[in-house]
Order: C-alpha cells, then sequence, then structure tokens
C-alpha cells in the first residue's frame, strides 16, 4: 500500500470516469509510491469496488484507453503459477490535474483549525482565566519541580518516603486490639514480650502503636 499514490488516485489523477474511481484507487493501494508493480487479482477489484469482475473488466479497459494505467513489468508476478498470474499494472502518477482554488488548503477549512467564532463565556470571571500557552511556568507536583508551559512532562519520580495511609493505621489498631497480650504468661525468648504469640523482632501489634502514635 503506498499513501502517495492513493492520495494521487483520490485527488490528482485527471479525466477519471466516476464508475472507474473504486477500481483506480484499488490498484493504487496495491502499488509502489511510484505507481508502479500493481497487479491485485480482478476479484479483489470487484471486492473493493462492489462489483461484478465483468464490471471491473471493463473499467481497466477503460482506464487503460485514457491512459490513466498501462502495462507494468509482468516479471512481477513470475512466481505465481501461470494460469494464476494477474496482470501488472503501472499508474500515470505523473500526469495530474490543477487543484481548483476553492479546495486550497488555506482557504478551505481544515480539521483542527476552527473557523467559526469563540462562543461568549457565561460566566464573567472564566473570561481572565489565561490560555495554557500565555501562563507562567507550572509547578509540577508531582515531582516538585517548576517546568515551563509547552514542554514534556517531567517523568515521573516516586518519593522513597513511605507514608501510611490512616485506613491501615485503623486496621493495625483493630489487628492489635484483637490480639491477647501476654502480661499474665511469661514471654518466651523469640517472642514479644508484651504480646504473646508475636515475634520479638517483627510485631505486629508493636508497630500498630508507633503507627498510631504518629498519625496521632
Amino acid at each position: 500500500m503506498s499513501i502517495e499514490t492513493v492520495s494521487w488516485a483520490l485527488s490528482d489523477a485527471p479525466d477519471v470516469p466516476p464508475q472507474c474511481l473504486a477500481v483506480l484507487i484499488g490498484l493504487a493501494n496495491h502499488a509502489h509510491a511510484n505507481g508502479r508493480a500493481a497487479y491485485p487479482s480482478q476479484e479483489r477489484l470487484a471486492h473493493y469496488a462492489r462489483k461484478s469482475v465483468r464490471s471491473v473488466r471493463r473499467d481497466l479497459d477503460e482506464l487503460l484507453r485514457l491512459g490513466l494505467i498501462r502495462r507494468g513489468d509482468q516479471r512481477h508476478t513470475a512466481f505465481l503459477p501461470a494460469d494464476r498470474r494477474p496482470v501488472v499494472y503501472d499508474l500515470a502518477t505523473e500526469r495530474r490535474r490543477p487543484l481548483p482554488g476553492a479546495l486550497d488548503p488555506f482557504a478551505e477549512p481544515q480539521s483542527g483549525r476552527p473557523t467559526e467564532a469563540p462562543e461568549p463565556v457565561d460566566n464573567p470571571a472564566d473570561a481572565h482565566v489565561l490560555p495554557v500557552g500565555d501562563r507562567a511556568d507550572v509547578h509540577d507536583r508531582t515531582t516538585g519541580r517548576t517546568r515551563p508551559n509547552d514542554r514534556t512532562h517531567t517523568t515521573y519520580k516516586p518519593s522513597l518516603t513511605i507514608k501510611n495511609h490512616p485506613a491501615r493505621v485503623r486496621s493495625l489498631r483493630g489487628a492489635a486490639a484483637a490480639r491477647p497480650t501476654g502480661a499474665a504468661l511469661p514471654a518466651r525468648g523469640d517472642q514479644c514480650a508484651t504480646h504473646l504469640g508475636q515475634p520479638a523482632h517483627n510485631c505486629a501489634c508493636c508497630r500498630a502503636d508507633r503507627l498510631a502514635g504518629e498519625v496521632a
């Protein structure tokens, strides 16, 4: 597929009969960027154009007569069986029609370039909001840096400081309250002296108490 040849068939090819346009676009869809070596089968062209194979043959003959296509180098299909080789066509991309003045890209509205006047602002306070391009440098709260407008967003760098969410602290508090303390029984050497059943080096209840104190 070549965008250049499809664009030529749509916009620049001169004197294309309307009934032959779909077949010409189908050929352009299979041609190289220079318009050569297009060899889709007639069945595929019929599928593109929503026509019968007989109608496609008539369209190809008409395009040949008008000089919009010509027979190309048939060696491009030499790798196919002889009874299944489609005809190789070259498109006459050197032929171009002039662009009407009404279709000049600067005269015709383009996508992304609105031509209508902006709608009135309902809230007068919104009229004082500056466009993004006119604002001063923006402070990036993600990285704590100031970046100029119209620049690529600064790469996110996560903070290494661990912050405990209040919901997690409440969950740890509940776990500490639900666990029985070991005040009535002597603690083993590898268990927490305050909370029975918790490892001395990693007691969840003690950790919850510390976190609760930090949050409070």
